[in-house]
């Protein structure tokens, strides 16, 4: 009967992961990376909780197909069962810091344990050390059951400690919600290895994810409707934690301003306007790489924040945006052209003022755009 009852709760479980998916997959894009890392958090919980019920449904059941199925259906949720705990610590790494190349930088190192559980898992069809499904196929912790747990709970903890270590770069907010996180599988699992028999890990896991989407149902606070971008509230989060981030990369920040804007919306419309911004927003989605920052400002103006390994990164980024301005223009998607003007600069160092450094390019953008003022007014002089 209690087997029943936890297939039962680990269905409705997998329910409420697949209604997650389906209402957070309409926010997916290149632009909300830390999604991106969400989703395959959904899909490994969801599948370590239908093995988890399948394990369940089979233990005890006579046959050498059931005792097939359940070995192999017990070794993956072993293997798995790590994996989604150091999946927890990378999304936090990533939501403090925002860098992909971090995380590829951490990724092998962190996944050492997991790759050890993975081998041993492996192994314990022979071997028991883990666990053991006898003749009757009966399922049984192994000797070295508490390997398993030191791994994940290790994970659990690390993130939880990291999460601790960097509350400073993250608002109160989301410092709670990541610290809370790991806590509560954490506390699940404590229960579970004292209480053989009792299964309540998942459950809380599916309850973190939930948290997770709540916070992501504020996904029209931190982006720009209109564009698909990060907002000015996620622009100076971002740069927040950058102040605060050591590292060697160098990291540049480029403002991007609608020349004439005015008149397309006097003369053509503001519903043209907005199309407008929209073109241009497009073109910095090309213009950019997947793991740059790309946000609007505010009205006709956006801000790009790049990481690269050094200064020279900046000006092929530059060139890109030259020639999709260029070849955007040239096939004539709207009833006039697009001119922008881009004042950029370098970061100065850990701990600078986020807010002088967007003054700065600010300032570098209008600069540019006087000149241009200037250009055309010239030429316009010449012309009469």
């Amino acid at each position: 009967m209690l087997s029943f009852l936890y297939v039962e709760l680990n269905c409705f479980a997998i329910a409420v992961l697949l209604a997650i998916y389906l209402n957070i997959r309409r926010y997916i894009n290149k632009y909300l990376l830390d999604q991106k890392i969400y989703l395959p958090l959904i899909y490994v919980n969801a599948l370590i909780l239908a093995l988890d019920a399948a394990m369940w449904l089979l233990d005890g059941l006579p046959g050498l197909v059931t005792h097939i199925a359940f070995s192999m259906f017990t070794t993956a949720y072993y293997i798995l069962n790590p994996f989604i705990c150091v999946m927890w610590y990378l999304y936090a790494d990533f939501y403090i810091f925002r860098s992909y190349a971090r995380l590829n930088r951490r990724m092998l190192p962190v996944m050492i344990p997991a790759l050890v559980n993975l081998a041993l898992s492996v192994a314990s069809n022979i071997t028991g050390t883990l666990f053991s499904i006898d003749a009757q196929n009966v399922y049984r912790r192994g000797p070295y059951f508490l390997i398993l747990v030191s791994i994940s709970f290790g994970y659990l903890i690390y993130s939880m400690l990291f999460t601790l270590a960097h509350r400073r770069k993250i608002q109160a907010k989301d410092f709670l919600m990541l610290l809370l996180l790991p806590l509560l599988p954490l506390a699940g699992a404590v229960v579970q290895v004292l209480h053989f028999g009792l299964s309540l890990i998942w459950i809380l896991s599916t309850l973190s994810t939930l948290i997770i989407f709540i916070n992501f149902q504020n996904v029209e606070l931190d982006t720009d409707h209109l564009t698909g971008l990060y907002n000015r509230r996620q622009l100076d989060s971002y740069l927040h934690a950058k102040s605060q981030s050591a590292g060697t990369k160098a990291v540049a920040g480029v403002m991007i301003d609608i020349n004439n804007f005015k008149r397309i919306n006097d003369g053509y419309g503001h519903d043209e306007g907005d199309r407008a911004l929209a073109h241009v927003a497009d073109i910095l989605k090309r213009t950019f790489r997947e793991n740059d920052f790309v946000a609007r400002f505010g009205g006709d103006e956006f801000v790009a924040i790049l990481e690269m390994n050094d200064k020279s990164g900046l000006e092929p980024a530059l060139a890109r945006l030259k020639a999709n301005l260029a070849q955007f223009n040239e096939k004539k998607l709207a009833p006039y052209e697009i001119s922008l003007s881009v004042g950029y600069d370098f970061y100065p160092a850990e701990g600078a003022e986020p807010s002088e450094f967007i003054k700065n390019i600010d300032r570098l953008m209008y600069e540019q755009k006087k000149k241009l003022r200037e250009a055309e007014a010239k030429q316009l002089t010449i012309e009469n």
